[in-house]
């Protein structure tokens, strides 16, 4: 929950933004629209999509933007399974493949390597300026800008105000808050200090992602490969020993479970994803948040000092360290708006991808719950801005093709290592297979 303050900068931050974007807009729509009368043409554009959540945004930009140029904009949803194989046979067997689509960074080489990419996006300085490297490097392969940034996913902690005044900087902060628990008036719910999926590699990648090499910058480099090197297996010893300290269990812990216990008041501490916030404020304001009542505290003279005030139940950190020594990287990925090298209209298909991306940026959270790229939205918002320097700093779902299983060994590796396995053995079973894979 935003302070007045906050709200009202927020507020006049969108006003900016949409006045800028209404500026730069304006011409280039009058140039579309002219162009398509003047050649008589019927533009129409489709773009594919797999997540849901992105149904209205697409429906109603679909409908802004018919509007404002005069070009039809059919918006389909698409099953994941094999998405990029489906883009290719609509495109080269069917003759009806889409003229843009979003997709992960991790399915860009794919993308490019079939055919598929327009690589002509374009920003002027000022836009390119408002959209953090970090994204401009996930929409980048094989040297090229092949992407119109669009939304990301990463990691970042939760804690609860009224539990801990301030974010611990790294886990060896959190055990020490847990040996000095004391269940209070204020404290009463908490039945976990520190829980989170440990059974999902997105939460869990933290542990090594700082140590592990995954492609270079664009994360599309496989001279860039180091998977067990440096300091991963003190990493991944440190992990397994906080099962003894959490005992949280692998084969039942469930993340939305664990932000609903988290909104319910049970624990201090979790590892959070960005589609979390959304669902926080829900139940600020849907009033599901328990009421709490902080203690006074006295000094070493006995004076009464009055209890903190806390303007919002949740405090957004960064994800702490191991200790001192041992460094931590959330992952990331970042979702790109494709224009297709085969569509007939890329110039047009170029402008919506541009639009969706960029000039429509200040509606896509409150519409689908996703976080835009670039900076201005997010500016004003502490949260979110500390979110946003999470984001810049993790580490990217690499691009490279023979690397798509990596997660799934990942996690089945993660999972037996937290129930005691072996590590040098697990960690060894992910690097020889990866190899095998990377060599064919």
């Amino acid at each position: 929950m935003k302070s007045i303050g906050q709200r009202i900068i927020a507020v006049l931050v969108v006003v900016l933004i949409l006045g800028q974007m209404l500026t730069v807009g304006i011409s280039r729509y009058n140039s579309l629209r002219e162009n398509a009368e003047h050649t008589g043409e019927k533009v129409e554009l489709t773009i594919w999509y797999t997540d849901a959540k992105l149904n209205e945004f697409m429906l109603e930009a679909a409908e802004e933007y018919k509007e404002q140029t005069g070009i039809t904009v059919n918006a389909q949803l698409i099953s994941a399974v094999d998405y990029i194989e489906t883009i290719s046979e609509a495109t080269f067997m069917k003759e009806n493949g889409p003229d843009l689509f979003v997709a992960g960074s991790d399915l860009l080489q794919k993308a490019l390597y079939a055919g598929l990419v327009d690589d002509q996006v374009s920003y002027s300085e000022t836009e390119r300026a408002n959209i953090p490297q970090k994204a401009l490097d996930a929409a980048t392969c094989n040297g090229k800008l092949i992407g119109y940034p669009f939304y990301f996913e990463s990691c970042f902690l939760l804690y609860n105000q009224y539990y801990a005044e301030d974010w611990p900087r790294n886990i060896d902060q959190i055990l020490e808050y847990a040996d000095s628990f004391e269940q209070t008036k204020t404290t009463e719910k908490v039945q976990s200090i520190f829980k989170w999926d440990v059974s999902d590699i997105f939460y869990n990648y933290f542990f090594i992602g700082n140590y592990v090499g995954l492609g270079g910058v664009n994360g599309d480099d496989k001279a860039q490969l180091s998977l067990s090197e440096g300091n991963v297996i003190e990493c991944l010893k440190y992990y397994q020993s906080l099962n003894e300290f959490f005992a949280i269990d692998e084969e039942t812990v469930h993340n939305e479970d664990v932000i609903q216990e988290f909104i319910d008041g049970k624990i201090v501490f979790t590892i959070a994803k960005t589609d979390a916030i959304a669902r926080l404020e829900k139940a600020i304001e849907e009033g599901t948040v328990p009421e709490y009542q902080l203690e006074a505290a006295r000094d070493e003279e006995g004076n009464e000092i009055p209890p903190r005030e806390v303007d919002c139940f949740y405090g957004v950190g960064d994800i702490p360290n191991l200790s001192e020594g041992l460094i931590t990287r959330g992952l990331s990925v970042t979702n790109s708006i494709i224009v297709n090298n085969y569509s007939e209209n890329r110039a047009y298909a170029n402008d919506f991808a541009h639009y969706l991306s960029y000039e429509r940026a200040a509606h896509l959270y409150e519409q689908t719950g996703k976080v835009s790229v670039c900076k201005n939205v997010t500016a004003g918002d502490p949260n979110w801005e500390r979110i946003m320097v999470q984001y810049a700093g993790s580490v990217e779902i690499p691009k490279i093709i023979e690397m798509s299983n990596y997660w799934i060994l990942m996690e089945i590796a993660f999972a037996n290592i937290w129930n005691g396995a072996d590590i040098m053995t697990e960690i060894g079973n992910v690097v020889t297979q990866m190899n095998m894979q990377l060599s064919e």
